[in-house]
């Protein structure tokens, strides 16, 4: 029997604790990390926050969710049709590519409109599927991941892109 990808909703701002305690017991997850900005009234400093506040993607087999339910800060899983959701494979990679690419935004004159659906063609995230929204005239990429309701904003130079 092969393991899958499953999202456990974790307690709030407790998603780096959990990944802690899950590789302690032998259980792999992964915890997509983003870098942010922070203000304190004296000064400014780069923080690593989890890109899916409360959510914590876990790679296991489905007799192990009980053990994985069992670690302290893990609520439950995203259920669908009374079974624990699987999350593709593909998003997950997709995730990671994102995290490891750099894109910059340029502007390029195309026939793109809001809503347009497209595919990136180069780059790390060759072949993701995903929407295309313009903001403050910059064309922007976004990929849904429906299996935790969440959206990614990525900046894709135009010249990547194709419609759909």
């Amino acid at each position: 029997m092969a393991a899958h990808w499953y999202v456990a909703y974790v307690r709030s701002r407790s998603e780096k604790k959990v990944a802690e305690r899950l590789e302690k017991n032998g259980i792999t997850s992964y915890l997509p990390l983003i870098k942010s900005v922070r203000q304190w009234s004296d000064r400014k400093k780069i923080v690593s926050i989890p890109m899916f506040s409360g959510y914590i993607f876990v790679h296991c087999l489905e007799e192990q969710l009980t053990n994985v339910r069992m670690v302290s800060g893990v609520a439950n899983f995203i259920y669908r049709e009374g079974k624990p959701a699987r999350m593709p494979e593909s998003d997950i990679s997709t995730i990671k590519s994102l995290l490891n690419a750099e894109f910059h935004t340029e502007v390029h004159p195309d026939s793109f409109a809001i809503g347009t659906q497209v595919k990136i063609n180069f780059g790390p995230m060759a072949g993701t599927i995903g929407e295309l929204v313009a903001i403050e005239n910059e064309k922007l990429f976004l990929l849904r991941i429906d299996v935790i309701q969440q959206a990614l904003l990525i900046k894709v130079p135009a010249a990547y892109l194709e419609k759909i």
